[in-house]
C-alpha cells in the first residue's frame, strides 16, 4: 500500500508543480496571493471585490474599466470597486449587478456606464456570468479551465520576453492627419476605429475594403471618410435593444426600492464617431427615445455622450470611444465623480 501512495504522489507530482506554476502566474490573482492586481478580465474584476468588497462599485466595458481608483477614490471622497471589463455587454453588466448585491446587500452607490454601442442590438456577445459566478464558486472549475491556462502561459511567455503591459495612450505626430502630403479631416486611426464601428452598425458592403501599409496603418483613410460620410440611415443595422433597456429600467426600480444610488453614465466619445458613424447612419435619431426613457427612469444621468459632451481636442481620446489614460483619462475622472459625489 505504501509503494502504491508513494508511486501515485511520484505520478501527481508533475501535475502539483503545474498547478504550482499556475497559481503563481494566472493573470486573475484568484487566489489572492499577489500584490500586482487582479486584471481586467471579469473573473479578475468579480474576484478583487470578493476579496476587498467596497459598497460603491463601478460597472461598464472597457470605456468605464481603465480609471485611476486612487483618483476615484481622492475625487469622490469614498472608497470604490471597479468591477468593469472588457467587453461586457448591457445585459452581462446588468447580472453582474444583481450577482454583487447578493454578495453584498450593502451596496450605496453604481456607476453604469452605457453607450449607443452596448445598446446596440446588433451588439450580442455571449454572457459569461454564469460560468464566472461557477468559477468563483468552484476553484476547481477555475484551475482546470482551459482559457484560463493558456492565458497564464501567456503571461509566462510576456514575461521571459520581456513585453510590458500595453496602455491605451499614445503621442501623435503630424503625419497622422495626412495621407500622401493632403490633410485628412480626422486622425488616421480615429478613422479607422470608425470603420470598426460599422461592423456591428452598418450592413455588409456600406463601406469599401480597408488597406493597410506594411506598418500596419490605414492606407486609404480619405477614401473610407468619404464613404462613412457619404453612408445613409437606408444602410444602418442599429436598432435599441429593447429587451437590455428595459432590463437597465428594472434595474433602476430595484436601486430605488433599495436606497442605492444610481447613475448611469455615457461617457464622451470623439466627434470623429459622432460624425462618420452616428449622424450618417440615423443613429443620433435613433437613440433619442432611450435616452428619454433613462432620463425619466429616477436614475441620476450623465449623458456627456449626446446631450453634453466635452469640447476635447482629440489627443484626449486613444481612439474614438476609449479616453487616452495618460492625457484624458485624469479629467474625465474628476468630471465623473464630482458629479457623482
Amino acid at each position: 500500500m505504501k509503494k502504491f501512495v508513494a508511486k501515485l504522489a511520484l505520478a501527481l507530482l508533475p501535475l502539483a508543480v503545474y498547478f504550482a506554476v499556475f497559481v503563481a502566474f494566472e493573470p486573475n490573482n484568484y487566489f489572492g496571493l499577489r500584490e500586482d492586481g487582479n486584471g481586467n478580465a471579469p473573473i479578475a474584476r468579480l474576484r478583487a471585490y470578493q476579496q476587498n468588497p467596497q459598497v460603491n462599485i463601478i460597472l461598464g466595458d472597457s470605456r468605464m474599466a481603465h480609471f485611476d481608483m486612487e483618483l476615484v477614490d481622492e475625487v469622490s471622497g469614498l472608497s470604490w470597486s471597479n468591477v468593469s471589463y472588457g467587453g461586457a455587454s448591457l445585459e452581462e453588466s446588468i447580472d453582474e449587478f444583481y450577482y454583487l448585491y447578493e454578495q453584498n446587500p450593502d451596496l450605496e452607490r453604481v456607476v453604469f456606464g452605457l453607450s449607443f454601442y452596448t445598446l446596440n442590438a446588433a451588439y450580442r456577445t455571449v454572457n459569461r456570468m454564469s460560468a464566472v459566478e461557477t468559477q468563483l464558486e468552484n476553484p476547481a472549475a477555475y484551475l482546470f479551465n482551459l482559457e484560463y491556462n493558456i492565458n497564464t502561459l501567456t503571461v509566462i511567455g510576456d514575461k521571459l520576453a520581456g513585453r510590458p503591459d500595453v496602455e491605451e495612450t499614445a503621442e501623435h505626430t503630424p503625419d497622422e492627419y495626412q495621407e500622401d502630403g493632403a490633410p485628412l479631416p480626422y486622425r488616421r486611426d480615429l478613422i479607422d476605429y470608425a470603420a470598426t464601428l460599422y461592423g456591428n452598425c452598418a450592413v455588409s458592403g456600406a463601406l469599401p475594403e480597408r488597406v493597410y501599409d506594411e506598418e500596419g496603418n490605414l492606407a486609404n483613410a480619405a477614401e473610407m471618410a468619404k464613404a462613412m460620410r457619404e453612408a445613409t440611415p437606408a444602410q444602418s443595422r442599429f436598432s435599441i435593444n429593447e429587451e437590455a433597456l428595459e432590463k437597465l429600467l428594472g434595474m433602476a426600480d430595484f436601486c430605488a426600492q433599495h436606497d442605492i444610488a444610481l447613475t448611469i453614465v455615457l461617457p464622451p466619445m470623439d466627434k470623429s464617431v459622432r460624425e462618420l458613424v452616428c449622424e450618417p447612419l440615423g443613429i443620433d435619431d435613433a437613440m433619442q427615445p432611450a435616452l428619454e426613457a433613462l432620463q425619466d427612469c429616477g436614475a441620476q444621468l450623465l449623458d456627456c455622450e449626446w446631450e453634453n459632451p466635452p469640447d476635447w481636442p482629440d489627443t484626449m481620446f486613444y481612439d474614438g470611444f476609449h479616453i487616452d489614460t495618460v492625457h484624458g483619462l485624469p479629467e474625465w475622472t474628476r468630471i465623473l465623480f464630482r458629479e457623482v459625489a
